[in-house]
């Protein structure tokens, strides 16, 4: 009879252990949100950012602050996220740098960017585009490609930095096309960009320089993912313009450090995935080359896995480390 009683006892405790973790799961969130943005105010991390977090505080009935955190390369940032208590209160928008690119291409990274971090929501997929200055003699692809073989010493192209998206992508390009111009990093793509347009350095590839091909400061002449960008319609892609098999996409997702809880994640998740579909939403990032993605955790999970392989081949290649 003890037994009996000492079982129940038992089960008992087991069911309001279970009742009360369900009462904090429900009541999740009770406190304002931090989502930390790992690069510095004004760019197009910031600005999904600063887009998503009002509309998801709204959903989930807590303020969702941003917090920016830059600094190498967004790998500080990164790495305290992974330290974070995961209690949901802590999330990222990390991006094809901070979780595709940067674990090789840095030495000593303190964090692992597939075990550390629950991967909630891919948020963008984002086009670069190959743009050239004007008085480049080249209005094609293969133009470009032609003008590089006949003058090899004729072409270099501009980057953001040493193992920047910018930077990979060129080399993919090199690589496929049997080019060799040389690369000039800069610190970031808007003296990149600068220096291009002022014909300090013919070319680069790149992911905000719509505006400039608007006004004609730049020409495009290719899109360096599988479709056209809404922001720039008859400019093809790389593999229309004759670059066959070539694709390649930037990025942002949001992370939770390792542990949040599953209720937790698929609740930010739905959320996300709502405003992404919000036409108002949609329509400001085609205007600026920003496409939007969505779908599930695991389905985000599955494609940064992807990304590591394919960044870390294109890092080897390139040659680009860090301490």
């Amino acid at each position: 009879m003890k037994k009996l009683t000492a079982l129940s006892s038992a089960v008992m405790v087991a069911a309001a252990l279970s009742i009360t973790s369900a009462a904090a799961q429900d009541a999740w969130p009770s406190k304002p949100i931090t989502l930390i943005v790992p690069f510095a105010p004004g760019g197009n991390t910031d600005l999904i950012a600063r887009t998503i977090a009002p509309k998801l505080g709204e959903k989930l009935g807590q303020s969702v602050i941003v917090e920016n955190r830059p600094g190498a390369g967004g790998t500080i940032a990164t790495t305290e996220t992974a330290a974070a208590p995961a209690d949901g209160y802590t999330m990222q928008i990390g991006d094809i740098s901070t979780h595709a690119i940067s674990p090789y291409v840095y030495k000593t990274l303190t964090y692992n960017a597939l075990e550390d971090f629950e991967p909630v929501i891919q948020v963008t997929s984002v086009p670069l585009l190959l743009v050239v200055n004007p008085q480049v003699e080249a209005n094609s692809v293969q133009e470009l490609i032609a003008l590089a073989k006949k003058d090899p010493d004729s072409l270099s192209y501009a980057s953001s930095g040493n193992g920047s998206p910018q930077h990979l992508a060129f080399e993919y390009f090199k690589s496929i096309a049997g080019i060799e111009p040389v690369h000039i990093p800069y610190n970031g793509s808007a003296p990149a960009l600068t220096d291009v347009i002022a014909g300090h350095v013919p070319m680069m590839i790149d992911g905000t320089a719509v505006p400039h091909v608007k006004t004609g400061a730049l020409r495009a002449l290719a899109v360096t993912g599988t479709e056209r960008t809404q922001a720039l319609p008859d400019v093809p892609t790389l593999a229309e313009a004759g670059v066959k098999d070539f694709a390649f996409t930037s990025w942002h997702g949001i992370m939770y450090p390792a542990g949040v809880p599953e209720e937790i994640i698929n609740k930010v998740n739905a959320a996300v995935d709502e405003i992404l579909k919000e036409e108002e939403v949609r329509s400001r990032f085609a205007d600026i080359n920003i496409g939007l993605a969505g779908g599930s955790p695991e389905q985000f999970a599955l494609f940064i896995r992807a990304e590591n392989e394919k960044m870390k081949s294109l890092v080897e290649r390139s040659g680009a480390t860090k301490d």
